[in-house]
């Protein structure tokens, strides 16, 4: 039993454990003595030691008076040696290595325990967030090596949870998490109030060994009541997720789950946390409606007017039932239809990993050559005989009718409109208003404009794309094919991305005006949607550095009558009839094209809403950082209704209520994919596994990059690391750097493409906790051939 008497935080390492050991705690058996009884008499302490452990291998640890003060940790400052032999010779040599790494002070502690033997897992967990101290324990653990030392050294890959302090037991199926947890609070009733870094081990019998405990000493930059702040709002976003859980009308599926990098990924369009101004454009040009009327005229469902995208108190995810939903054929039996989209979310369920591959490895979004194949495979017996070739017949229907190439296809149509769209940017510039009201007026129309020949025929060429990859993956395995070809021909495509590269080089080397240049590229910005994210007119140092030549294609990719008999027999067993080898290679292209193209052209209009919005703001006094913190509809609410009080104090108020949301929308830790309502509560910290581009195997330095830094730092033969797998950011490519790596992103995202173009070593969606590591360290190593990504942390 526990003595429930409060204690403080004042002794040595060596001293608390003893105390916790006194009251209670299972902690390792404890022996220690200072320096300046080492010094006069070792063999004494040596027989000690020897007496007191019986048979066991040791941990000889440093117990400092500058360790686990109030304001400093000095966490891992002095040695600390494991598995130690009861013998003279290992006993002495490892205390004097300890010794050897004080300072001066004789009264300096050694502390001695047995090693914890037949562990299953170990670590450290912070009762609170490290940065700011938001409500959550912090818990890095290994539960592979049995290793007791491997998450404070750094010495293998840990994994790491966040833990709310107001979780229930039941929302637990681990019982060694819940071990902790049960540790951790009954330390912070032994020292109330204290906010506690713990090391701990936990063994096979699930008895748990307290290994450590001392002050975090970060608290004083901690935010003002941010406890209260997340605490307040948990059991309303535990309330709206519960519902968002329940079935829907006329949404197919018992349940959903919600991601923040799947279908429309906001994750790498606006970030985890994005300021409420980039929220609300995305949603308004793409999330709200743009996504299901895309895919409805392309033959997909008709989906209730529902969001994609919805907000928790500031944090973007995807509603992956009304995504899945939006990929079903027009025309499928509703029984087929709840079968397919309750199997769909139940692999992601079972597979979290794959949360940003759900087109390729998740849902059949179209038709190809592996369908049987990989249906079967994934969903046996899922459907009767009946109802699979119902289902396959109609998506196949919906394929053929995406590749064929009349006047009236989808493809063609949205390339019609992407053009309606260049041209009224042709015939209209940016032009000054005169008055906030027209200025909003003049918004909203650009708004209108860039979700009809925008936003949805850019979404159609995004779809066509992914039907296209979705095929030519299929032909390569089904051996049609060569993926080195395949490659050959994704290379040789010339998109308004490759003919960027091209003019920076002509702009190097003194062939091409920069105005020039910044007249057709300048809206382009890292984080489309982010105004304080400067656009490329704006940036000063865009044409600094030495351009990385770009791999140039050497001749127009043909197809060669082998690989055209293969893709046509393939086409032909799969009765995709009237459609040849030449007619989906041209398919392809149009898709790949298009879809660069519709981008390029739409983030036009996008970047245009984003300069009125910021000079609208100038003409009221606010600044770009304040208008971030305001919603598009706030600026666009002046053309339905008259201001009743001062226009300045109005938006000001609001500006000041969204700063504050944002901060805790900040602090909330949210998983990657929330499967029910207890992952609210319990997060884990996403880890991914990485799209490797190339073979390369290199370690450089490395930079991280962020939209908002004024002064760009010498890149050159660098790793450069950045979140999103972003357009804008494809100035970097002007700078000869050595590799690139990034938090967020897939396999056919601009900056894996980009990075193919180039031979580039690339690393894209690595993931939150492999990408914190990485940017943790001075360099790195990346292996793509190798598939490996790892720091390597230089003294």
């Amino acid at each position: 039993m526990l003595n429930t008497k409060n204690y403080n935080l004042s002794g040595t390492k060596a001293e608390t454990l003893l105390v916790l050991s006194e009251i209670g705690y299972n902690v390792p058996e404890v022996l220690y003595f200072t320096v300046e009884e080492w010094n006069a008499n070792p063999d004494k302490l040596i027989q000690k030691t020897s007496s007191t452990f019986q048979g066991k291998l040791l941990a000889v640890r440093s117990s400092t008076k500058a360790e686990d003060t109030e304001d400093s940790s000095m966490a891992g400052a002095f040695e600390s040696l494991l598995n130690i032999k009861k013998e003279k010779a290992a006993i002495t040599e490892a205390v004097n290595t300890v010794v050897n790494s004080f300072d001066d002070d004789l009264s300096n502690q050694i502390l001695i325990q047995p090693m914890v033997t037949n562990v299953a897992m170990s670590g450290v967990i912070m009762t609170h967030v490290l940065d700011d101290g938001s409500p959550y324990h912090v818990i890095s653990y290994d539960d592979k090596t049995g290793l007791t030392d491997t998450v404070t050294s750094g010495s293998t890959i840990n994994k790491t949870v966040y833990i709310y302090n107001g979780v229930d037991e039941n929302d637990f199926d681990s019982p060694y998490l819940l071990a902790v947890v049960n540790l951790v609070r009954d330390l912070q009733n032994t020292f109330p109030n204290i906010p506690l870094d713990i090391e701990y081990a936990i063994d096979k019998d699930l008895i748990t060994h307290l290994l450590q405990v001392r002050k975090i000493t970060t608290i004083k930059s901690w935010k003002k009541n941010i406890n209260s702040e997340v605490s307040s709002r948990m059991m309303y976003l535990k309330t709206y997720v519960s519902q968002l859980m329940q079935p829907r009308p006329y949404l197919f599926g018992e349940r959903t789950l919600l991601g923040f990098m799947p279908d429309w990924n906001p994750a790498e369009m606006i970030g985890v946390v994005p300021h409420s101004l980039s929220m609300s454009l995305y949603r308004e040009l793409i999330t709200k409606s743009t996504w299901r009327i895309a895919r409805e005229r392309m033959g997909y469902r008709k989906m209730p007017n529902v969001d994609l995208m919805v907000s928790l108190f500031g944090r973007a995810y995807i509603d992956v039932r009304n995504s899945i939903n939006s990929f079903l054929p027009d025309g499928l039996n509703e029984t087929i239809s709840e079968k397919l989209v309750n199997a769909y979310i139940n692999r992601l369920d079972k597979n979290p990993y794959l949360h940003d591959k759900i087109e390729f490895e998740v849902v059949h979004t179209a038709y190809d050559f592996d369908f049987d194949k990989n249906f079967n495979a994934r969903y046996p017996n899922l459907l009767s005989n009946e109802e699979f070739y119902e289902y396959k017949g109609l998506l196949r229907n919906l394929t053929k009718k995406a590749i064929n190439n009349n006047y009236k296809s989808s493809i063609n149509i949205a390339l019609r409109n992407i053009d309606k769209l260049k041209s009224i940017q042709d015939s209209n510039g940016i032009k000054s208003e005169s008055n906030s009201f027209s200025i909003a007026d003049k918004i909203n129309t650009l708004i209108d404009e860039c979700i009809e020949f925008g936003t949805i025929p850019f979404s159609i060429l995004a779809r066509h794309g992914f039907i296209a990859e979705a095929i030519l993956r299929s032909a390569v395995n089904n051996n049609a094919i060569s993926e080195k070809r395949l490659k050959e021909f994704r290379s040789s495509i010339v998109t308004v991305a490759g003919e960027m590269s091209n003019d920076f080089h002509l702009v190097f080397n003194s062939k091409l005006n920069k105005t020039d240049f910044i007249k057709k590229y300048g809206h382009l910005r890292p984080s489309s949607y982010d105004i304080l994210s400067p656009n490329y007119s704006n940036r000063k140092e865009l044409f600094d550095g030495k351009a990385r030549e770009r791999i140039e294609c050497d001749s127009k990719f043909i197809l060669t009558e082998e690989e055209k008999k293969a893709i046509n027999i393939l086409l032909g067993e799969h009765s995709l009839d009237g459609i040849t080898a030449s007619d989906l290679f041209l398919y392809t292209e149009k898709a790949i094209v298009g879809r660069e193209y519709g981008k390029f052209v739409f983030t036009k209009h996008l970047s245009s809403i984003l300069e009125y919005i910021a000079e609208w703001g100038e003409l009221n006094g606010f600044s770009r950082e304040d208008m971030s913190n305001l919603k598009v509809n706030d600026v666009l609410n002046i053309l339905f209704k008259p201001l009743t009080n001062d226009v300045k104090s109005f938006y000001q108020n609001r500006i000041n209520k969204e700063k504050i949301n944002f901060e805790i929308a900040s602090s909330f830790k949210l998983s990657y994919l929330i499967r029910s309502v207890r992952d609210v509560h319990i997060v884990p910290m996403q880890r991914s596994s990485a799209n490797f581009i190339g073979n390369k195997r290199i370690e450089a330095e490395i930079v991280v990059l962020t939209p908002y830094m004024d002064d760009i730092p010498q890149l050159e033969n660098k790793i450069v690391c950045i979140e999103g797998a972003d357009p804008g950011y494809d100035w970097i490519f002007t700078r000869n750097i050595a590799g690139l790596i990034t938090k967020y992103g897939g396999a056919n995202s601009h900056m894996a493409i980009r990075s193919a173009e180039y031979n580039l070593p690339a690393a894209i969606g690595c993931g939150e906790q492999s990408f914190e590591r990485i940017i943790g360290a001075k360099q790195c190593l990346l292996n793509c051939k190798g598939k490996q990504l790892e720091p390597i942390f230089l003294e």
